[in-house]
């Protein structure tokens, strides 16, 4: 690419206009951009209490929600009168505020049930799913026992919700398929056939299975003859969960049912509100539930969903094959097998997609609603494929082709766990993109514990800075929107410890209930909404494109080496901050080459990895590949390699040899220096960021839509990073998103060298200097700032050197706090009150002390060590908030006075010590407050007098601190 020219003369105006409406979108964050919550609710609501927390969610930066009946709310009452009109209470005061709504759209969570409304009367329409025995030869019979629903998992309320009566029951009983294959030793041949002559299949000849003898708990199958020597049979069969509340996502009359049970009566009590205020509809985890049994092998580790209409389709795909593709999805690791394999699970998720997430979405767009929602995701809370749920087949939900499942959305959503980097946001980012959107939502919950926690406990002791960080984190992956996971209508009761059915233990925190909320919280939305405006108009630098290897997921299940060597390929291109994307086979199909990069439609891509990928769609998909490396685009290779073709004559294991020698093979992942080498070099022809060998810091941008380049970097711990410019002039501003200003930087140099403290976050947008720039109104010219952080001279004074104020202080508790209340009592600073006799406080408290001074002077005041969020006063007076490192707090000269100075610093930490307390879910309390000494420094003078920084217009000062 070459360098980039100045804008036109007949472009600048709507440069110039872009850039206008891009400042103001930045300072005024719409509702999509800004946090969102879901908001559980445990009961049903009075007005006042709706109006109270749609109003609480609003001040505090959350301006959308989705109401989400928890287990705790009565599964009677969800989606009757009062439950709609207290939803209707909820968007009228949401559109009052300007807010807006998305309608989750079931009881719970998991799509299909409408909290058992929709099979109610319709017991045939309950999930339905297919089983198999295997009888070996000789035999005349085989059972099929022991069967097991994962929701036993998640215990007993979670049974109460799955199932009527809180158990699982069987009935109706059928025989779908019986097919007969020839052993060699403990492996299949690829000869199968129908038994009795391979004609057909069992459901077009019952007379080959005698009869099936059904039960609540499982079957016994008896054959009209024994296996023949040398052979065994498998009967399929099928039998509907008499017991469940879920449809069987695969009957398309269910869905209608699901669809009139659970979406129609939202549209009847809000449709004034459709498509304005109500702007979305939200799936979550659609499926059926994943049932295993005794006598289960094969490759499918889950039972199939399973209908009739799913089975003609099959048999239309394949007639008279039919038996052997269903053999074939069991066992077999040749090529013809696994070809038939993958090619079945292409169809059922295909089939199912269409017949499920196709009528949910025809439905929202005829109600003039986007589609929203997310499916189960394997990787979430980590990088490898199989992080989660490791238990389950996920090819029986969607066969994992989270490529196809997001051509059914409108808008991407994502979940993801934990306060961790992980894959979930760049993921969903990457299937946004291949459909020519950009961004995702991330519905982020906490579920691993800390040390000496409890499973399901949750995470109470969540810090604002730790939320905000993750946010950021997933910001700079491609997240648009946080959906926290959740705002609590109640706060529960502690009185027992079940996991989900206690609102106090299901998926906390309640992020309202932790002390740090009300007060903390609105500065961090706002910070992230503004990151997340500022970087919608960005087609990120990324250079790697990784391959999702859908097939070989399909032939080798979601535990293969493919899922370990993915999540190995991601974090290790994260680590090295080098950009990229998953991209799927059929971006392949459209791909574009040029200059040594491979486009898939408007993005641009140096190298494509394939991580462990032993199945591809057809020898097509080598051609191009071979095309790829004949263009200079760089194709590396890590672990296993092709051998299965999808479609076509089995030569992949061939054609890859032919191709090999133009690949970068590896073993494992390469080091950092093999990984930043697949980074193009931009500082000479576009402006980039370089970020030195061992710099913590992360960083996402590139060009946006208006003409310049934008910027986002963060770091946890101090780091440095250079803007790369290409030969200038180059205007460079600095976007706060703090509080929204924009400022002019001086460059000093090429590169220019930026410097981020803790926890720092910085927005640069640079352009080609073409005069004067517009909308800049409020712009402040700070020469050769950019190698600090664009700060005036003036704002660093010379300071005495600190002293530790270790002694004096005494403890207030707020008079709100729900216990405690206005206890007055001596605290050490040396570590927290969960130590010095409140081991079960965590509320609002305030650290007093006096502070005697000689004449008033700026004072610097530091908190090396604090657990929650601060808010710091001098003589009554708010001087500042922090609630994230590094807490210091520069206190003006004009909120001080000559002799005794009051400062009180108020502490709001995490609410985990309130209920955990005599849990025995946590080993030991967490540290609430100051952990160390404070310090405090005077400035020693204060330069360019007449604009110091306190405003007093004072000259050269100093003072003394006297210690009380």
């Amino acid at each position: 690419m070459s360098a980039l020219p100045a804008p036109p003369a007949s472009s600048a105006s709507s440069a110039s206009s872009a850039h206008e409406t891009a400042l103001h979108r930045f300072r005024n964050p719409d509702p999509w951009h800004a946090p969102a919550a879901y908001w559980f609710w445990h009961r049903l609501p009075d007005g006042d209490t709706i109006r109270d927390q749609v109003r609480q969610m609003h001040d505090a930066g959350i301006r959308s929600f989705q109401v989400q009946a928890r287990l705790s709310y009565p599964i009677e009452g969800y989606l009757d009168d009062d439950y709609l009109a207290a939803c209707r209470t909820a968007v009228e005061t949401a559109a009052g505020l300007g807010m807006i709504v998305g309608i989750y759209d079931d009881y719970n969570w998991q799509t299909g049930h409408a909290a058992g409304r929709a099979v109610t009367g319709h017991d045939e329409l309950r999930e339905r799913h297919l089983f198999w025995v295997r009888i070996p030869a000789g035999a005349g019979e085989g059972s099929l026992s022991g069967i097991r629903s994962a929701t036993e998992n998640l215990g007993p309320a979670a049974m109460d919700w799955h199932y009527e009566g809180g158990v699982v029951a069987w009935a109706d009983w059928r025989v779908e398929y019986a097919v007969v294959v020839e052993a060699v030793g403990a492996a299949q041949t690829v000869d199968v056939e129908a038994v009795e002559g391979g004609q057909g299949t069992a459901a077009e000849r019952p007379e080959l299975v005698d009869r099936v003898d059904g039960a609540a708990e499982g079957c016994r199958v008896r054959l009209a003859e024994p296996v023949p020597d040398g052979a065994e049979a498998i009967v399929f069969v099928s039998a509907r969960c008499a017991t469940s509340r879920l449809v069987n996502p695969v009957d398309p009359v269910a869905v209608d049912r699901f669809i009139e049970a659970g979406y129609q009566p939202f549209a009847d009590a809000l449709g004034d509100f459709f498509g304005s205020t109500v702007a979305y509809m939200f799936f979550d985890q659609p499926h059926a539930v994943y049932y295993d049994w005794a006598e289960r092998t094969g490759d499918l580790r889950s039972a199939m969903p399973f209908h009739e209409s799913l089975a003609v389709s099959i048999r239309e795909r394949w007639g008279g094959r039919t038996p052997q593709v269903l053999a074939a999805v069991l066992d077999g690791d040749d090529p013809e097998r696994l070809s038939l394999r993958a090619q079945f699970y292409e169809h059922f998720s295909g089939y199912a997609m269409e017949t499920f997430l196709g009528k949910l979405r025809a439905w929202s767009h005829a109600h003039g609603l986007r589609q929203s929602g997310h499916e189960v995701l394997g990787h979430v809370g980590g990088w490898a494929l199989d992080t989660a749920f490791a238990n389950w087949d996920l090819r029986v939900n969607f066969g994992l082709d989270h490529f196809g499942v997001d051509g059914y959305r409108d808008l991407t959503a994502v979940d993801a766990q934990d306060a961790l980097v992980q894959l979930s946001p760049v993921f969903g980012d990457s299937v946004a993109r291949h459909h020519g959107r950009g961004g995702t939502m991330v519905e982020q919950y906490f579920v691993t514990p800390p040390e000496g926690g409890t499973p399901w406990s949750g995470h109470w002791g969540l810090t604002l800075q730790e939320l905000r960080t993750t946010a950021i984190n997933h910001h700079l992956q491609g997240m648009r929107q946080m959906i926290f996971h959740g705002f609590y209508q109640t706060h529960g009761h502690g009185d027992d410890h079940d996991s989900l059915r206690n609102p106090r233990f299901d998926f906390p925190p309640g992020i309202n209930f932790e002390p740090w909320f009300a007060e903390h919280h609105p500065r961090f939305a706002l910070e992230s909404a503004r990151l997340s405006e500022f970087l919608e108009p960005v087609s990120p630098q990324s250079d790697v494109a990784v391959l999702y290897p859908l097939r070989t997921v399909w032939t080798a299940g979601q535990l293969g080496e493919q899922a370990s060597a993915v999540g190995d390929w991601a974090r290790a291109l994260t680590e090295s901050r080098v950009g990229f994307h998953l991209v799927d086979e059929r971006d392949l199909d459209a791909a574009t080459v040029a200059e040594g990069a491979v486009w898939f439609g408007d993005r641009r891509y140096r190298a494509l990895v394939l991580p462990a990928v032993t199945t591809l769609r057809s020898a097509g998909s080598l051609r191009r590949l071979r095309r790829l490396t004949e263009s200079g685009v760089r194709v590396l290779a890590g672990g296993a390699t092709p051998t299965v073709y999808q479609e076509g004559p089995q030569t992949a294991a061939e054609d890859w040899a032919d191709l090999a020698p133009a690949v970068e093979m590896f073993h494992a992942v390469p080091e950092e220096a093999v990984l930043r080498g697949l980074a193009a070099r931009r500082g000479r022809t576009e402006p980039t960021l370089r970020v030195p060998a061992g710099s913590p810091v992360r960083w996402r941008g590139g060009p946006d839509t208006a003409g310049g380049f934008r910027f986002a970097c963060f770091t946890e711990a101090e780091g440095t990073v250079e803007l790369l410019l290409p030969d200038g002039p180059w205007h460079i501003e600095e976007w706060e998103a703090a509080d929204g200003t924009v400022r002019t930087l001086g460059a000093a140099g090429n590169p220019v060298a930026l410097r981020l403290e803790q926890n720092a976050l910085r927005l640069l947008r640079v352009r080609r200097d073409a005069g004067p720039a517009s909308g800049r109104a409020d712009a402040t010219e700070d020469s050769g700032a950019a190698a600090g952080h664009g700060t005036p001279e003036w704002s660093a004074p010379e300071w005495s050197a600190p002293a530790a104020l270790e002694s004096g202080w005494r403890l207030e508790v707020a008079e709100d706090s729900y216990e405690e209340a206005g206890a007055r009592r001596d605290i050490a600073v040396t570590c927290g009150w969960e130590r010095q006799g409140l081991p079960a406080f965590a509320g609002t408290a305030d650290y007093v002390r006096q502070i005697d001074l000689d004449t008033p002077v700026p004072l610097e005041l530091t908190l090396p060590d604090v657990a929650g969020a601060v808010a710091v006063s001098v003589n009554g007076l708010r001087v500042a908030e922090r609630a994230w490192a590094p807490y210091r707090v520069t206190i003006p000269a004009d909120t001080l006075r000559p002799g005794g100075n009051e400062l009180r610093v108020r502490v709001a930490p995490s609410a985990a010590n309130r209920y955990y307390s005599g849990t025995g879910l946590r080993a030991e309390p967490e540290p609430c407050g100051l952990l160390a000494p404070p310090l405090l420094r005077h400035a020693l003078q204060t330069p360019n007098p007449g604009a110091s920084p306190d405003g007093s217009g004072s000259g050269t000062r100093s003072s003394s601190i006297t210690e009380r």
